[in-house]
């Protein structure tokens, strides 16, 4: 679940056809904001895309069907892969996994799966639901979305577009459609929870939160409570659930196997404050996300455990860095261990 993260973001991508983005010399001609620029654009296409096929101010190249659920506009999320690229064919977004090989910029520390995006008015743009109309879940689609298609706004008529400028360049989008939400945190609890059965046998969440938690130790007698402003030590390693790849880790054998290692970086045990309530622990001084607040907490001493919990008790919709993206679900490997 490339924080991930919303698939139209509001970028100014570098121009590549100065013609054809160049909209500031169609202002004082009369017509349309874009009017012109459509002429340019079209004369463009003919040579370029000559078999293009235009449907509703957008023009599709290719269209592989799927044979899963149709593409429905009033669910709110849907998940995909997707790939941008200008009109001289140079790639400026991309999130498919086969593309970054081919392209020779794979790097497995980022993520390549399924794409969390919101769809609908005021979330995506216009010309890339249009795109999405008609797909069903595994079918990719390649489209040329023109720059005045790229706004959050809607209107009835190809004329309504045409009449505002927008900042974005028109940019060929290769879309594969994946599936679709009412519900991301309905969604990801499900999965979370069939991952948890499958990986631990473990079915109920923790009490305190929606924390799925599977401990490795094994206590001859009642094990032993945490009080309370105790400063104690963790080993711990975080990961991403969807791929198993490892974001962040005290354990240095752990960082360079997953390629992740940072020679700057002291790789040792970390204190944790413990406190009254699990929002109110600290690791090495500092605030931590719910999900790891709570599995920490519902920790013993000389324990070692397992937890994982949904994007909402972590980093939420935008995600962290490169390596945690939006609506991701994350695992950490806990051990309490000697002060070093």
């Amino acid at each position: 679940m490339n924080k991930m993260n919303h698939i139209l973001p509001r970028l100014a991508l570098l121009p590549v056809v100065a013609a054809l983005l160049a909209a500031s010399c169609n202002k004082n001609t009369g017509e349309g904001a874009n009017v012109a620029l459509k002429r340019q654009f079209d004369a463009w296409r003919a040579i370029h895309y000559p078999a293009a096929v235009e449907k509703d101010g957008i023009y599709i190249i290719e269209d592989i069907p799927g044979n899963g659920l149709e593409w429905d506009d009033d669910l709110p999320v849907t998940f995909l892969t997707y790939t941008m690229r200008s009109l001289d064919g140079t790639v400026t977004f991309n999130t498919d996994e086969m593309w970054a090989r081919q392209l020779g910029e794979w790097n497995q520390t980022y993520y390549y799966g399924p794409q969390v995006t919101p769809t609908g008015k005021d979330a995506s743009y216009a010309g890339v639901d249009i795109l999405l109309e008609g797909m069903r879940e595994g079918g990719t689609r390649t489209a040329i979305i023109p720059s005045w298609m790229l706004t959050y706004s809607r209107y009835d008529t190809l004329e309504g577009y045409l009449a505002v400028s927008t900042d974005n360049p028109a940019t060929i989008y290769t879309i594969t459609l994946l599936g679709q939400t009412e519900n991301v945190s309905a969604s990801e609890f499900r999965e979370l929870k069939d991952y948890a059965k499958q990986a631990w046998n473990v079915s109920d969440t923790l009490s305190t939160a929606a924390v799925f938690f599977k401990s490795f130790s094994e206590f001859e007698d009642e094990p032993e409570e945490m009080p309370n402003d105790t400063t104690v030590y963790i080993n711990y390693t975080g990961r991403r659930v969807y791929d198993g790849q490892v974001f962040d880790t005290t354990i240095a054998d752990t960082a360079k196997y997953y390629h992740i290692y940072n020679p700057s970086k002291k790789y040792a045990p970390v204190p944790v404050t413990w406190a009254e309530k699990p929002t109110e622990i600290k690791l090495d001084g500092s605030s931590v996300v719910g999900g790891f607040a709570h599995g920490l907490y519902a920790m013993h001493p000389g324990e070692k455990a397992s937890f994982c919990f949904g994007f909402d008790l972590g980093y939420g919709s935008s995600g962290s860095g490169k390596l945690i993206p939006g609506y991701a679900a994350l695992q950490f490997d806990v051990e309490l261990v000697p002060e070093p």
